[in-house]
């Protein structure tokens, strides 16, 4: 892979991280706001710890995605962005352009959601 292409997909791993910082930001803001001892009967209070629920949620998975992108921008630095971390093939630039952050080749990938690898 080209330095050219490595720097627009660092550019666009490091947006989307922001992205998903700000998220988690917001969301643990939103958490420490609610409280469902404040809330007046016990509907509201299930209903505000079903959102909190979901917040954590959202921020445990929007975590993930970050610990992949700070992986994927170590592999930048490395030189190794773009090689399945399993097969040693290319990852095809199409997978890499809808998620930047993959670790694996298509191939892989489908070993990987089935429990094979």
């Amino acid at each position: 892979m080209r330095r050219r292409e490595m720097d627009r997909f660092r550019k666009r791993l490091v947006q989307k991280s922001d992205e998903l910082l700000g998220r988690v930001r917001a969301a643990r803001t939103n958490v420490k706001e609610t409280n469902s001892a404040d809330a007046p009967d016990l509907g509201d209070r299930a209903l505000t710890s079903q959102s909190l629920d979901l917040s954590y949620q959202l921020t445990a998975g929007e975590r993930e995605i970050l610990r992949r992108i700070d992986a994927a921008i170590d592999r930048i630095e490395k030189g190794t962005y773009g090689t399945c971390v399993n097969c040693d093939k290319n990852v095809q630039m199409a997978r890499l352009e809808a998620v930047p952050w993959a670790r694996h080749c298509i191939d892989c990938q489908e070993l990987q959601d089935r429990g094979e690898l």
